[in-house]
């Protein structure tokens, strides 16, 4: 008996997500900058904040 059924295989093409992937880690490392930035000053501001009071 014969069996006449085909097989699907679905691919995922590497390149489809790429964009995507470029924007949310440009996005993060946006994010995490400011973060860095933030925690710096911050911690800036209750050194001399201390220094004067």
């Amino acid at each position: 008996m014969r069996d006449d059924r085909r097989i699907i295989v679905v691919e995922d093409d590497p390149k489809a997500n790429e964009g995507l992937a470029t924007v949310f880690g440009v996005v993060f490392v946006v994010v995490m900058g400011i973060a860095v930035i933030d925690h710096v000053l911050t911690l800036a501001w209750m050194s001399i904040a201390s220094w004067f009071g």
